[in-house]
């Protein structure tokens, strides 16, 4: 090993390395190694102070027991780890009536009791682990000179004690999740600073109201429309104003709308059709291929009628079940299993409107209709000798599928039904493949700021409006509610309540009957500039910090990163 050793003889080295010292008035450089090898600097260091105090009577004393040496790691100087050797003291103590009879020297700014690195390179050590957490900071230390587990990174980070709260005049509070669909937490947030304050072990209201109670002096609170806040923060702080999140207000309001619209499918279709119409034969040599439904108007009723009467029963059988009925009588009064009883009382209330398949709209068809098109055009109409090349193709659908799409080609050329000769020209049929109109793009487009919609949708929500009096006064009251909350117009806000309590679309009853029952939020929601938007930034970095702990993000670090990082 080639090592050099230098002695104090050698002043402007052993000046500049005092400088580097973590407290150059206490301690005092006797000498320094360089190992080039290892990359180590090795310097012994003594201690200056003369008087020592005893850590548990306090008594100052100077009687010398005897020394001893302390080996510490400190910050990295360039590419050399540092090594300190401390020789330090041992005192007797003055106090005879002190249990500690012989005490060791402390050093606090340099070094705390027991510690074998030093404070400046602890504080170091915690920085990285606040910034990347344990993992990601070992990586990054080793490279920097500061060897360390991740372990011990996020043991640094825990001795790091949190702020002290003050109490907000504005707090914006929200939920978080733990783990998705099983354990949720709450996050506190100072709307006036955007700051971080609080992460709470859940999102029930006792919790809540016992933060609110030991905190007393918030005047506004914003919040999501979770009925289980609300209520904590009815009961801990009566006089502070609520504020209703717009953000959920608008998100409650879309999937309303969704709700709403998905009982007008056909009318969804046929505004798609009246923005984008067939054009005849005789006017153009290019027509568009009609759709044709995939079942009967019959068939297309049943699962409605079907899931109305599901609706129906659970709603009967919870309604007795409230009534302490037994679960035999339940049976026989709704005319259903015991089985369904059993889960149907427990199940979430059905939605008013039948959940479609992730499927629906689609066909086996789809990625072959461009290649039937080509084939119908060139001449080839005859749906078996169609079949049998799809099938070489890799189609596996059935050939009514097939002869119910042929059947829409027909339909936009305007050829007869019956096998009599086809006319000599026949327009070209082309087939867009444009996507189903969903009720949740519907409901997306009527939520969309009017400076921010295109043209053509602009024109898809007039057509639409006009398929039905229904989606015209859905589309009117949606504007309007959206309107009443970006221009803070809260006096129309009792005006626009009454009109959709008495209109005919129930999905939009029951959200206006939900605004009422948080009447006084909603409301303030339309008077002041309060938002919830700091609390869904800070939220979504709460998720960063706690995917990149990889499962170690208890609520303690959780908070202390997020809290000492903002």
């Amino acid at each position: 090993m080639k090592a050099l050793r230098l002695l104090s003889s050698e002043c402007s080295a052993m000046e500049l390395l005092q400088c580097l010292l973590p407290s150059p008035s206490l301690l005092c450089l006797n000498s320094y190694e360089i190992d080039i090898d290892s990359h180590r600097l090795t310097l012994s260091v003594s201690s200056t102070q003369a008087v020592g105090r005893c850590p548990l009577c306090g008594g100052l004393t100077q009687r010398i027991h005897s020394r001893y040496q302390r080996t510490l790691t400190d910050l990295p100087c360039l590419h050399f780890n540092m090594i300190l050797l401390i020789e330090v003291c041992k005192f007797f103590c003055p106090t005879p009536e002190c249990c500690r009879r012989i005490f060791t020297e402390r050093i606090p700014e340099v070094v705390a009791p027991w510690a074998r690195k030093t404070l400046r390179q602890v504080q170091r050590l915690q920085e990285i682990a606040l910034a990347l957490g344990g993992a990601a900071g070992s990586r990054l230390g080793k490279h920097l000179g500061y060897a360390s587990c991740g372990t011990t990174l996020l043991n640094h980070l825990k001795r790091l004690p949190l702020p002290d709260v003050e109490t907000p005049k504005i707090l914006g509070v929200d939920d978080f999740a733990f783990r998705k669909g099983h354990q949720y937490g709450t996050i506190l947030v100072n709307l006036e600073t955007h700051k971080p304050i609080a992460l709470l072990r859940d999102r029930k209201a006792e919790t809540l109201a016992d933060w609110l109670r030991d905190h007393p002096g918030v005047e506004v609170l914003s919040r999501d429309r979770s009925k289980t806040y609300k209520s904590a923060m009815d009961k801990a702080a009566p006089e502070a104003i609520q504020v209703a999140d717009r953000f959920h207000l608008v998100k409650n309001l879309s999937e309303t709308l969704e709700e709403a619209l998905g009982s007008y499918r056909a009318e969804l279709k046929a505004a798609t059709q009246a923005q984008h119409p067939v054009i005849s034969a005789d006017r153009a040599e290019t027509v568009v291929a009609i759709p044709q439904p995939t079942a009967t108007v019959a068939a297309q009723e049943r699962p409605k009628k079907h899931h109305q009467q599901r609706v129906q029963q659970q709603r009967e059988i919870k309604a007795l079940h409230e009534q302490r009925w037994p679960i035999a009588a339940i049976t026989e009064k709704v005319g259903v299993s015991a089985r369904t009883v059993l889960r149907y009382r427990t199940l979430p209330n059905f939605s008013e409107t039948p959940i479609q398949r992730p499927t629906f709209g689609r066909s086996l068809l789809d990625p072959y209709k461009q290649e039937v098109v080509a084939w119908w055009n060139s001449g080839m109409m005859n749906s078996k000798v169609l079949m049998v090349l799809l099938q070489h193709k890799g189609y596996n659908g059935s050939l009514r599928t097939l002869q119910r799409y042929i059947c829409g080609l027909r339909k936009a050329q305007g050829i007869p039904r019956t096998r009599g000769q086809v006319a000599k020209s026949l327009p070209t049929v082309i087939d867009p493949q444009s996507p189903p109109f969903t009720p949740r793009q519907a409901a997306y487009l009527i939520v969309l700021r009017e400076e921010n919609r295109k043209l053509e949708d602009q024109e898809l929500l007039k057509h639409l409006a006009q398929q039905h009096s229904d989606l015209a006064t859905l589309v009117e009251l949606a504007h309007t509610f959206l309107e009443l909350l970006r221009q803070r117009q809260a006096d129309a806000f009792d005006g626009w309540l009454m009109k959709t309590l008495t209109c005919q679309i129930q999905a939009l009853k029951k959200f206006a009957a939900g605004l009422m029952d948080d009447y006084a939020a909603v409301k303030a929601s339309m008077m002041t500039e309060v938002s919830n938007g700091p609390v869904e930034g800070l939220n979504n970095k709460l998720k960063m910090l706690k995917r990149q702990m990889f499962g170690r993000a208890g609520l303690t670090l959780l908070t202390k990163r997020l809290i000492m990082t903002s």
